[in-house]
């Protein structure tokens, strides 16, 4: 009699154990799995008063089939580096030229002097025909260029891959490298974790490089030397989001700084000072995708960004310019 008893006991045990093994692999299919109860809700920080946001998407330019790599402008012209060309477009979206390039470029920088291009461990500067006029090169294999600068004469070149700032002359010497570090003691310099990294000169010829790591934009002399800085990690909109913001980083004729983050994907206009001016681009914007616009200005303060995820160009004018 006690052996059927356990028999029977042991039956249901098992019966119940195969019913929750059942139970928890259906839980765990991708359609039936729970809630992450660790996931991190960001969905607040999406939310933007419209009061804040003084830009309005005016033009919108689709690229076709060309991956787009980087984004200038320039004398009423757009100029779009994407996987082995370089495309001139004019204001209105219609491309005009077309030349196509050796290697697979990373950013573009176009002043009167020319066109710069940087690729992996080089910057080529060509003129107007589409002619090589000269190279700039990296002393390292390691180098991964991913933006480049040119103010009166001197080639500033960041280089994401060693974590440095190149400064050359215009005829090709290089002259200093930087490595972002405010004192001897400062042992972090750069923080570059991902191939973000971005330089530009102010129109009076201030030299500012974005320390993503560190969500900072710092100021150096041309002798290499911290001049002022400023900072906003933080996930609010008056900050930058993530481990390492912004992305991408231009300067307006007057002076302002426009920045793109990526993850949770804005685009902003911040004071020399660093105070929040502006909202251009909210993340309900940027719903496709997670990857931040490259962006360029133009002479008139509207702004140019990259879409990577749409493979488009989007024109944001101030709203008190064209009458919104």
């Amino acid at each position: 009699m006690n052996k059927k008893v356990l028999y029977v006991f042991l039956i249901l045990l098992a019966g119940l154990i195969a019913v929750l093994v059942y139970t928890d692999h259906r839980s765990t299919q991708l359609d039936k799995r729970p809630d992450n109860p660790y996931a991190y809700d960001i969905s607040e920080f999406e939310k933007v008063d419209p009061a804040m946001i003084h830009y309005s998407e005016t033009r919108n330019i689709r690229l076709g089939k060309d991956k787009a790599r980087g984004i200038s402008w320039f004398d009423n012209h757009i100029y779009l580096v994407t996987e082995n060309n370089l495309q001139v477009i004019s204001q209105e979206g219609q491309q005009e030229s077309k030349m196509t390039l050796t290697g697979r470029p990373n950013c573009i920088q176009v002043v009167k002097s020319g066109i710069f291009i940087g690729f992996d461990n080089l910057v080529s500067l060509y003129n107007f025909e589409g002619q090589l006029i000269r190279s700039y090169l990296s002393e390292s294999d390691s180098s991964h260029f991913t933006s480049v600068a040119f103010h009166e004469g001197l080639v500033a070149v960041a280089d994401a891959g060693q974590r440095v700032l190149l400064l050359f002359n215009e005829d090709g010497t290089l002259i200093r490298k930087i490595y972002g570090k405010r004192e001897s003691e400062d042992l972090h310099g750069f923080i570059v974790p991902s191939f973000y990294f971005d330089v530009a000169f102010t129109p009076d010829g201030e030299l500012w490089v974005v320390n993503p790591g560190m969500h900072a934009l710092e100021n150096y002399t041309t002798d290499g030397n911290l001049r002022s800085h400023w900072a906003k990690p933080s996930m609010d909109i008056s900050g930058f989001s993530g481990c390492c913001n912004p992305a991408h980083m231009a300067i307006l004729p007057d002076g302002f700084f426009v920045t793109a983050e990526k993850g949770l994907v804005r685009v902003k206009e911040y004071k020399p000072s660093g105070e929040l001016s502006s909202v251009v681009a909210p993340p309900s914007s940027f719903e496709t995708g997670k990857t931040a616009p490259d962006l360029a200005v133009t002479s008139a303060g509207e702004i140019l960004a990259l879409d990577f995820d749409r493979n488009s160009i989007r024109i944001f004018e101030k709203k008190d310019q064209h009458g919104s």
